[in-house]
């Protein structure tokens, strides 16, 4: 893909060691309109690949911008067979190295002092963002956390969990079946917030009745579920749990076909032998069709005691402490990653900090955001400044970058952040509604009349 850069800049491509066994490749963009500023950038998946719209989208306000390859090239978690100084760099290191040698050079090349230390990441970029606030809390003033994977074994061990239930080469409810099943969602659920538009507000408040999907005694339709194909379907979107222990919270309803579609295509069909095969057991011969949740909690326990992907600690104290900003976000149609961890997450930081939302307001918000899917598109308003690419207007109401920005250096926090749904996801056909997304715990509610279509019509409100 072909990265437009919209300044003039000095690019730099370096190798870092970070260990006898291990380096990162990593880039420096040093804009001419330079304004102090410096913005690190995360990656996604379990790929090593620099992201350029992202370094395109710092340097274009003047930020000097750095991103890495994560400690290796290509996407494929082979490259942590045997290898764990490569693991190291991909579950924290890079991040720190590419934010401290990047800062480094940045005053190198100017002659003068850093301002304020930036960060952009979703999914994967998402944990590692969090992962240096837990963490190197010194490496960052503001830091924006989109869709963050903190919870990388129960998201893997979902994946697991669905195949296991639904058949691992293809699904035992259709893909009809499916679109169905998201038709009476919005059936029964839609208008829960105000508005029949497509598009659920707060799906945790759809209490679904799988009822009317199931085949009488004749079935009239091909599109009805049997009991069994009922029994199957529910697992996945209530809390799974192994032998006692909670391993993930299941997905919400409105996006069933997307998330069945994701369930089996090539990415996630590719994660669950790489991240056992190459990570759990280091065993080649390691055959996915005998996963079991218990290879989950062993994932887990491995985990905990080695470099740590999964990234829940939610004494974030000293972050906060030295001033730190996050603007964390997450869509309510991740067909990937849900975004109940997120909430989990939030209500984890406020148990542990002893915090009410006031006081965590002062230096984390957290804005869920209705219709929009893992990192961008969705139904709905899915354009909102969160990675190179997705920015509307050049302002801080809908620039990420700008907004964080804002809260850092004037102390004016969103209450909001802003998404443009453009028609058919094409800005050139233009935009076709605009909504502000609420900061958690708040839900939108919609009393207009306009089917949901106006901005003025949404209100954020207490669940």
């Amino acid at each position: 893909m072909t990265t437009p850069v919209p300044v003039g800049l000095c690019r730099l491509n370096l190798r870092v060691e970070t260990s006898p066994s291990s380096e990162v490749y990593m880039e420096v963009w040093l804009p001419e309109n330079w304004e102090g500023r410096i913005l690190t950038t995360g990656n996604g998946g379990l790929a090593g690949c620099i992201q350029y719209p992202e370094l395109a989208y710092g340097a274009s306000y003047g930020f000097a911008s750095f991103g890495t390859n994560n400690g290796h090239n290509g996407t494929s978690g082979g490259a942590f067979f045997r290898q764990p100084e490569v693991y190291e760099d991909f579950a924290w290191r890079a991040v720190y190295i590419g934010a401290v040698v990047g800062k480094s050079i940045t005053e190198q090349f100017y002659g003068d002092v850093c301002g304020k230390s930036y960060y952009i990441g979703c999914s994967m970029g998402g944990r590692q963002g969090w992962k240096a606030v837990q963490e190197n809390p010194e490496l960052f003033d503001g830091v924006i956390a989109g869709a963050p994977a903190i919870d990388l074994w129960a998201h893997v061990g979902f994946f697991g969990y669905a195949l296991q239930t639904l058949g691992f080469n293809t699904s035992s409810v259709t893909l009809a079946q499916w679109e169905a099943v998201r038709q009476e969602v919005f059936n029964q659920c839609d208008g829960l917030d105000g508005a029949r538009d497509g598009i659920l507000e707060d799906p945790t408040a759809c209490v679904f009745n799988w009822t009317p999907l199931v085949c009488s005694s004749t079935p009239n339709n091909s599109t009805c579920l049997t009991p069994d194909q009922v029994d199957a379907a529910t697992k996945l979107f209530g809390p799974i749990t192994y032998n006692g222990t909670f391993i993930h919270p299941g997905h919400g309803h409105g996006y069933e076909r997307e998330l069945i579609t994701y369930e089996y295509s090539p990415l996630v069909l590719t994660w669950i032998p790489e991240v056992f095969r190459y990570v759990v057991y280091e065993d080649l011969s390691w055959n996915p069709t005998t996963f079991t949740l218990e290879d989950v909690l062993h994932a887990s326990q491995k985990d905990s005691s080695g470099n740590r992907l999964n990234t829940f600690d939610g004494n974030i104290s000293a972050f906060r402490d030295r001033g730190g900003k996050v603007l964390h976000w997450h869509g309510l149609a991740d067909q990937l990653l849900v975004s109940r961890t997120s909430d989990l997450y939030y209500n984890i930081v406020r148990s542990t900090l002893n915090a009410s939302v006031a006081d965590l307001d002062d230096f984390y918000r957290y804005f869920r955001a209705s219709g929009v899917g893992h990192c961008y598109g969705g139904p709905g308003a899915n354009f909102m400044g969160q990675l190179g690419g997705q920015v509307t207007v050049d302002t801080p109401e809908d620039s990420m970058l700008r907004r964080i920005v804002q809260w850092v250096e004037e102390g004016d926090a969103p209450e909001f952040i802003r998404g443009t749904k453009f028609i058919n996801d094409t800005v050139a056909l233009g935009i076709e509604f605009t909504r502000r997304h609420c900061k958690y715990p708040k839900v939108n509610r919609y009393t207009g009349n306009q089917e949901g279509l106006d901005e003025e019509g949404w209100e954020c409100v207490e669940p």
